[in-house]
């Protein structure tokens, strides 16, 4: 996902503008497949409505 240039969908509020996400710094990155913890942290986009997790930098 490019949150510069691809359509912002929300599950529960639908189609989104930029002003309506926000952005959560400094989130852990955590490894899917052993759930550890990484030294790393990302950027994490959100919903400024419910937010509900629209992507991950």
């Amino acid at each position: 996902m490019r949150i510069e240039r691809d359509p912002l969908v929300c599950e529960n509020c639908g189609e989104l503008d930029h002003d309506d996400i926000e952005t959560v710094s400094d989130v852990p990155q955590l490894d899917p497949e052993s759930y550890e913890v990484g030294p790393e942290s990302s950027d994490v986009y959100v919903c400024a409505g419910c937010k509900n997790v629209i992507g991950v930098e």
